[in-house]
């Protein structure tokens, strides 16, 4: 059986292009100016790092900076962590 697609093919292009519009498809042309696009900007890993390492600080104890420290080895913060173990003045 032979399929002629000219015949369907305006129907395939309108049931696409309203599987589109109801999916939340966003077109280039549909980004507000100024905006930026419609993603979101990537956090700021060393941010992300400086609030877990406040979190071990504020929470005290040997496992918190042992944590850190696993998480983050090579990161600077880490040798402080490092220091404070080595004081032995944790819980």
């Amino acid at each position: 059986m032979l399929v002629e697609f000219r015949r369907q093919w305006p129907i395939l292009a309108l049931l696409g292009a309203i599987a589109g519009f109801f999916s939340g498809v966003v077109l280039a042309a549909q980004v507000p100016k100024g905006t930026g696009g419609i993603m979101t900007p990537a956090p700021d890993a060393e941010a992300a790092v400086q609030s877990e390492y406040d979190g071990a600080t504020r929470k005290g104890t040997r496992e918190a900076y042992e944590r850190f420290i696993r998480r983050h080895p090579d990161h600077p913060l880490a040798q402080k962590a490092r220091e404070v173990l080595a004081a032995g003045t944790l819980k």
